[in-house]
């Protein structure tokens, strides 16, 4: 396909624009061009746009919640089909080193790249998720249903991360797992403890997020500011104990609020990141005596990938609540405004 193509790009800090260069060309027979319908606008992109991601560099091509069709095929690809809608696997693995082999995250890819080591050849940095054309090789693509609007499919990596979480929580289902924070990925962390049996309760600030809990059926919520918290959890959980905790919003008090309700034998799952760091006061000797875990947890394995593009395509998840609003990408400035603002769900960039 000739012609030029638009995307989005963080040229600066609290600057992001709509820069213009030559549609990508297949250049290996296993490769597809995607035509890009949606990108939501994940933490990770506007804390760049922020200023408070340093170490990731200007100008970025940003975007990896991307959803798209096919619109050509290498003559090598046999799995995809011009007309398939699919979401992409942003981490590339490799899937011929050991690592890849043994079905570990694919962040332990030993051959694995990235694209902000290096620029281009038009000058940029980044996955070009926020692009009109994007190509791609066939491995890392997943089909969904055609039913899917884009802007949910584009959940799919967000929804990979959650399940590998629960995954190395080890989730049974009866169990009490209290999820401190209602935002995008608390309310996913949400679901998918749901879905896995689990008995959920959310702790929330703000009256907007709480709300958004119960549009989602969840029963069991606790506004932290408001009475006994410890007695609030106990008259949920039926003064059994908490099995796990999943930290889902990268705050101070969060931190606190979990090591001051935890039982013995709590899992904590450190699942927000945020720049600048929180802060995390623990004294080890409560981690030893309690026999607390601490796992952390970060990207997805291809399984978990697998997972998450099936569950997307069987609509076992309630998508439409997390969608703050819709863009066209002649307005990022203000989408990216959007996002950053304090209360907000994602924001998708409408390609």
């Amino acid at each position: 396909m000739k012609g030029n193509m638009r995307f989005g790009v963080i040229v600066a800090e609290k600057r992001a624009e709509v820069h213009e260069h030559k549609i990508p060309q297949l250049e290996e027979s296993n490769e597809v061009l995607i035509n890009n319908k949606a990108c939501n606008v994940c933490t990770h992109d506007y804390q760049q746009w922020q200023g408070f991601r340093s170490h990731q560099p200007f100008p970025n091509a940003w975007g990896h919640e991307n959803a798209g069709i096919v619109i050509e095929i290498g003559n090598k690809v046999k799995n995809i089909k011009v007309g398939d809608h699919i979401v992409e696997n942003v981490y590339r693995p490799c899937l011929e080193c050991s690592n890849c082999r043994k079905g570990e995250n694919m962040n332990l890819c030993e051959l694995r790249g990235s694209s902000y080591e290096e620029k281009d050849k038009y000058g940029y940095y980044g996955p070009y998720g926020c692009a009109q054309y994007k190509v791609v090789s066939s491995k890392h693509v997943f089909k969904i249903n055609k039913e899917l609007p884009f802007e949910e499919a584009g959940f799919c990596e967000p929804l990979a991360t959650v399940i590998h979480g629960i995954h190395r929580l080890r989730v049974q289902p009866g169990e009490n797992i209290l999820i401190i924070g209602a935002g995008t990925m608390g309310l996913l962390n949400a679901q998918v403890a749901r879905y896995y049996g689990a008995e959920v309760i959310i702790s929330e600030l703000l009256k907007k997020k709480r709300k958004k809990a119960e549009e989602l059926g969840f029963k069991k919520i606790i506004d932290p500011s408001q009475g006994n918290f410890i007695d609030k959890i106990n008259n949920y959980t039926k003064n059994s104990e908490l099995n796990s905790i999943i930290i889902a919003v990268g705050a101070d008090k969060a931190y606190e609020q979990a090591f001051n309700v935890a039982p013995m034998l709590c899992k904590f799952l450190i699942f927000a990141a945020s720049f600048p760091p929180p802060k995390w006061d623990i004294d080890p000797n409560l981690v030893h005596y309690k026999i607390w875990e601490i796992i952390g947890t970060y990207g997805a394995s291809l399984k978990d990938y697998q997972e998450a593009s099936d569950l997307l395509s069987r609509k076992v998840f309630n998508l439409k609540p997390l969608i703050e609003k819709k863009y066209i990408l002649t307005d990022i400035q203000e989408a990216f405004k959007k996002a950053s603002s304090p209360g907000s769900y994602r924001v998708s960039m409408i390609l």
